[in-house]
């Protein structure tokens, strides 16, 4: 597969220095930390439900005042379909909001399947 073509940009200088203090505080280089916030930002436009939080194991997506979107998709099962088991499971979250979870977690599946995997091994001990 091709390397994607470097994208070159012009910056005021407050926006590169506030972009420096988040990726020094992320521990992001610059290419690491534009790609991790255009990611961010595409996600939340796409699914607007899904917000961005600083967790003990790094920035994971969950749900607008909820749960994680791993916890959802973890609940939903392998065909991370929703169920009335997974609105059991949240009944305090909109089903709209926990449907969002589940487009999302498909559509990110090389980043969420990775974090259901390790929360559920971790869980068995």
């Amino acid at each position: 597969m091709p390397l994607p073509r470097p994208l070159c940009t012009r910056l005021s200088r407050e926006l590169e220095s506030e972009l420096e203090r988040v990726f020094r505080e992320q521990q992001w280089s610059p290419s690491e930390g534009l790609r991790q916030i255009l990611h961010e930002w595409l996600g939340a436009q796409k699914y607007p439900q899904i917000e961005f939080r600083e967790t003990r194991a790094g920035r994971r997506a969950a749900l607008r005042g909820g749960p994680e979107v791993w916890e959802v998709a973890a609940a939903a099962g392998p065909a991370c379909a929703m169920s009335a088991a997974v609105g059991q499971r949240f009944a305090g979250t909109r089903t709209e909001a926990l449907e969002e979870a589940l487009a999302y977690a498909k559509e990110n599946a090389a980043e969420i399947d990775p974090i259901v995997a390790r929360e559920q091994r971790v869980a068995r001990f």
